[in-house]
């Protein structure tokens, strides 16, 4: 590849779309060539908002773009199967938000494409680049710790984040396990080096009222050898919690603990409202856009890209964070643990 920047297309202009557009104004290395969205107007706004040349409705005109030689996978997760699997057949890397998609099938069709393109599929996994995630890893691969054997990790979002928008439904995303829950699923696979041989898992609607969306799970794992683990995941937190997502791990080593608590911002707002609190490490709005995590990923991305090197969260691991997540509804529905 060249020294020039990177040019980018983005699919899908929502949250997670914008952030995204957002982080890469910060990286000199690469530029948003144009957006993909559903509707004429959501894509003509973000090409405008992002000074974009291009903006369409149509998948293929994005690929088409002789600028476009990566794509950004933001959209909802029924749709990143046939988004992923176009984009890498047109010679296009990919970064696919998570979840990688909505089955096991479908994460089979991905990979394959990515496999037999020779083109890089790196899942969105942004806590994985997230700093004390990172100096975690690195201590346990140093052994500081002893070898892990037990990481609780939580991840607990408001429930203001589900009201009003109707797409988040066990239907569309899978509830809060597949929705957010594979973020924690991955860095407990990651922390723990492995796969677990078996998951149990305990979920449901208990908070949340007029929208069909699992708002409450509880996945055990136990991992070859004797290491355990427990997820908590919630999108029922009061409205008025001072920040929209309180995520927190604690791994236990035979020779030492790490604890991990995103709660514990150094930038704390009061006001007539309550505490607020900013968040400094994995979204943080800068001057130039969106810095922390996000940034780190995409230069991530850049990097692997430019150099032909294999993505730190690449397709297998999606695969194995959403094969997690549909054992443990399993487990929940029939009673019994899964063995893998």
């Amino acid at each position: 590849m060249s020294d020039k920047t990177l040019g980018i297309g983005i699919v899908g202009a929502g949250k997670a779309g914008k952030s995204f557009a957002l982080a890469l104004q910060n990286i000199p290395e690469a530029h948003v060539v144009g957006f993909c969205t559903a509707h004429e107007s959501t894509a003509r706004e973000a090409a405008r908002t992002f000074g974009a040349p291009l903006w369409t409705i149509e998948i293929e005109t994005l690929l088409d773009h002789r600028e476009v030689e990566a794509v950004i996978v933001a959209s909802p997760d029924e749709y990143h199967c046939a988004q992923v699997t176009a984009s890498l057949e047109a010679k296009k890397h990919v970064l696919c938000e998570k979840p990688m998609c909505r089955s096991l099938e479908e994460a089979d069709l991905m990979i394959e494409a990515s496999r037999s393109s020779g083109m890089i599929l790196m899942i969105g996994f942004t806590d994985r680049y997230n700093q004390p995630c990172l100096e975690a890893k690195r201590k346990i691969s140093a052994g500081e710790i002893g070898s892990p054997k037990m990481i609780l990790a939580r991840r607990c979002h408001t429930r203001s984040m589900v009201r009003g928008r109707n797409w988040l439904n066990d239907a569309r995303t899978g509830g809060v396990l597949n929705f957010t829950g594979t973020h924690n699923i991955d860095l407990i696979c990651w922390f723990m080096g492995s796969a677990p041989e078996r998951v149990y898992g305990e979920m449901g609607q208990l908070i949340l009222k007029g929208q069909n969306f699992t708002d409450c799970a509880v996945v055990t794992l136990k991992f070859p050898g004797g290491p355990i683990a427990v997820l908590y995941e919630t999108f029922a937190y009061p409205e008025n919690y001072p920040h929209d997502v309180d995520r927190s791990l604690e791994i236990l080593g035979d020779k030492g603990v790490l604890h991990l608590d995103f709660m514990s911002q150094p930038l704390k707002y009061y006001s007539a409202e309550g505490l607020l609190l900013s968040d400094s490490q994995t979204w943080p709005i800068t001057e130039q856009g969106i810095g922390g995590a996000l940034r780190t990923e995409l230069e991530h991305f850049i990097r692997c890209i430019r150099e032909g090197s294999s993505p730190l969260t690449g397709g297998e691991d999606g695969k194995l964070a959403l094969r997690i997540a549909i054992s443990s509804r399993e487990a929940a529905e029939t009673g019994r643990a899964v063995y893998f």
